[in-house]
């Protein structure tokens, strides 16, 4: 008998008897569903295979209403966050993460990003030389870091039409074998969900 992986592929391996029961032991890792299958074989070489999924009670729920319908990868992750608006989309700050999420809306590939936050107090907080349009600011500290040092986010966000927005949010992950999904509680109280590969997102009713 195999267990099979998330991704469909043989795993754990046991030599089991013709007749019987077996005890398996969930991962706390494991969500949705836990399959195995079952190989057996007669004296004359002849074999068949059968598998089983078991479908798994989710420890954790989704920290938003009307949620995706697969199991979130963990308990929410609860953190002080910060938000800003551009001339063509948004800046997310994750504190526990130390990430910042850029999401674009100019219809360019990648529709979002992420980026390790490395401001640092006491390093400066802007470039004085940079003039921003009238009624535009110029992002600050970590937005303002990345901004200024990734050309491409510069180009595609444009300026900023007004301050940052400190407030406390949460995140989770859908728990896919791969292409997985992000939620991020919005300063509004709704929800960014940035999907799977960077091709897109969108905001919805939390």
């Amino acid at each position: 008998m195999w267990h099979l992986a998330p991704t469909g592929q043989f795993s754990r391996f046991w030599e089991v008897g013709t007749f019987g029961s077996f005890d398996y032991e969930i991962n706390n890792d494991e969500r949705n569903r836990t399959t195995f299958a079952l190989s057996a074989a007669d004296s004359s070489g002849k074999s068949e295979l059968a598998t089983v999924a078991v479908i798994l009670r989710c420890p954790d729920e989704w920290f938003f209403t009307n949620p995706s319908d697969i199991s979130p990868a963990r308990a929410a992750l609860k953190s002080d966050g910060a938000e800003q608006s551009f001339e063509h989309g948004f800046m997310i700050w994750i504190a526990r993460e130390d990430r910042i999420y850029v999401l674009f809306d100019d219809g360019n590939s990648p529709n979002w990003n992420a980026y390790i936050d490395e401001w640092d107090p006491g390093t400066p907080e802007n470039d004085p030389t940079l003039k921003p349009p009238p009624g535009m600011v110029q992002p600050v500290r970590g937005f303002g870091l990345i901004w200024r040092e990734q050309p491409m986010v510069r180009e595609r966000l444009g300026w900023a039409n007004g301050g940052e927005v400190a407030f406390e949010t949460a995140l989770q992950r859908t728990s896919y074998a791969k292409y997985n999904e992000t939620y991020i509680e919005a300063a509004d109280g709704n929800i960014w969900h940035l999907k799977a590969e960077r091709s897109g997102w969108d905001r919805i009713t939390g």
